[in-house]
């Protein structure tokens, strides 16, 4: 049966999924926390003396570091909205068209909510 025909994923197809993305939440909150614990300590470690210019390259570090959490964060908040979709089944299910978003682009996009071709009609809009 391909995903045309097909209203909803089943149980065991959305309980992949959830596990896609519970593993997913979980790796990115692993490199927020390894981000964020790494740069401050990079650059005094390095010279054991602190000078402007290097202040200055701390503070970028740090900005880059903030600016990474904050862009996984929103994926994180991405992923929590996907969860409460297979939650209240309809997770996989495309906004645009009421079609099965396909197998393959959620494995590649977990919290997508457009199937590929509502995606690209609305690129193509904006």
């Amino acid at each position: 049966m391909t995903t045309k025909n097909k209203k909803k994923y089943t149980k065991k197809e959305l309980e992949k999924f959830k596990k896609l993305i519970i593993d997913q939440i979980e790796e990115t909150k692993e490199i927020i926390d390894h981000s964020l614990g790494s740069s401050s300590e990079s650059i005094v470690s390095q010279t054991g003396d602190t000078h402007t210019d290097e202040m200055g390259t701390e503070h970028q570090a740090r900005e880059l570091d903030f600016y990474m959490a904050q862009r996984e964060g929103k994926f994180i908040a991405n992923l929590d909205k996907a969860l409460r979709r297979i939650e209240a089944g309809g997770y996989g299910i495309c906004r645009g068209c009421g079609e099965l978003i396909d197998k393959k682009r959620l494995a590649m996009v977990a919290h997508a909510t457009l199937c590929i071709d509502c995606k690209n009609n609305k690129e193509r809009k904006d």
